[in-house]
């Protein structure tokens, strides 16, 4: 969906959203969430999302900048950068004023309606910057939740026109039920969620805002897919090649992704990119994989799959010179850098053949199948209920 088929680690997660990084709890002192991220009834909750950033980041805003270091206030002049690094466990910034310096958190702020500039993208509300726990430097855009799904939705469900807006107003709402429903869990790193589908959601702050994209945005405030009354953590990827995976909630049970759920009737997603794929491993790879991921050096010499319900590899059984290697579908997905576990192999004498369907996990909304549902004139009430079981569609602000 978004990344080259070389790219392994990118393509096992494309789709986004099922994978996340375990959270670790950081050594004292840690910026503290002034901000609450769980949010009030009735209210719109901020979030933080740490960014993408290198060692030495430069930040710069078409209105000029405050920068807030302890007790010290500090300006900016408009378009004037400003330099932030690390330097002896500080957080040092350098611009068109005196030096600053801080060991705890640098907060940097646009003049009234501006956008803060990190690099070469442009975003929404403020910044913090701060020592992280793995010594780096960590930047922070704090934004409303509604701000930061305009900079999400148009990554997740790509180009959006007038015939997709209903698909791009269930992926509003589905991203902003699994942004609220992970709130919270991440608190003692300074941020709840990262920038990168890789742990969380796309967000490229506002380069990639349309017209089309705010609609959906501003059409769906607030509305959230609830199972019991409860906020779901609404999985989404990019197709799921005519059937879903089971997830592990009641409401990510594997689906047809057909009118109806009706078996043997033709897939939504199934005209679209990825709904199909085959590809070719060198036997040579094949044995580094087996070896690797083993733990002992060893040569393929024929395989068995171990398939769910739904046809997605559970278990790859490999047979070798040096005994049975069992790996699990998902680690060999990763590994292989295939697009989904939905996938069949043959062992020639040179290469192993591949031939699968979809792209992601395959839980929950199918991005694809949603687009073309759109494109049929479904509304996104009637696509999110296509893909998550027995919810409702509320409004908590």
């Amino acid at each position: 969906m978004r990344a080259p088929a070389a790219a392994a680690v990118v393509l096992c997660l494309a789709g986004c959203c099922l994978y996340h990084v375990p959270i670790e709890q950081p050594p004292a002192p840690f910026p503290k969430l002034t901000t609450p991220e769980q949010p009030s009834p009735g209210h719109e909750p901020s979030v933080r999302v740490r960014l993408a950033a290198g060692g030495v980041v430069c930040l710069s805003s078409g209105s000029g900048l405050t920068l807030i270091c302890g007790a010290s206030r500090l300006a900016a002049s408009p378009n004037r950068p400003v330099q932030v690094s690390l330097a002896g466990g500080l957080v040092v910034a350098t611009g068109d004023f005196a030096t600053a310096r801080t060991a705890d958190t640098l907060m940097a702020a646009a003049g009234e309606d501006g956008l803060v500039r990190v690099g070469d993208r442009s975003y929404r509300g403020r910044l913090l910057l701060f020592r992280s726990k793995d010594g780096d430097l960590a930047v922070v855009n704090v934004l409303g939740l509604e701000d930061y799904l305009l900079g999400v939705v148009p990554c997740e469900i790509g180009p959006i026109n007038a015939r997709t807006l209903e698909a791009a107003k269930a992926q509003a709402v589905a991203a902003r039920s699994y942004t609220l429903s992970r709130l919270g869990q991440r608190q003692g790193l300074g941020h709840g969620l990262f920038d990168s589908y890789l742990r969380d959601q796309e967000y490229r702050g506002i380069e990639r805002e349309t017209d089309f994209s705010r609609q959906a945005v501003v059409a769906t405030r607030g509305e959230v897919i609830e199972y019991r009354g409860a906020i779901c953590e609404a999985f989404y990827h990019a197709n799921c090649g005519g059937v879903t995976a089971d997830g592990s909630q009641p409401y990510l049970r594997s689906v047809p992704d057909t009118p109806g759920h009706r078996r043997g009737r033709k897939a939504y997603c199934s005209e679209k990119p990825n709904f199909s794929w085959q590809t070719s491993i060198c036997r040579e790879s094949l044995d580094a994989v087996a070896s690797r991921l083993s733990g002992k050096r060893c040569h393929v010499r024929s395989s068995r799959l171990e398939t769910d319900r739904t046809g997605r590899v559970r278990c790859v059984d490999l047979a070798t010179d040096r005994g049975r290697v069992r790996l699990p579908g998902s680690d060999f997905r990763m590994a292989m850098g295939l697009k989904s576990t939905a996938f069949k192999m043959s062992i020639r004498s040179s290469y192993a053949a591949l031939v699968g369907h979809g792209w992601g996990h395959g839980s929950g909304m199918c991005q694809s199948g949603a687009v073309a549902m759109a494109e049929a004139g479904a509304t996104y009430r009637e696509i999110l209920r296509q893909y998550y079981s027995d919810v409702s569609i509320e409004k908590r602000y």
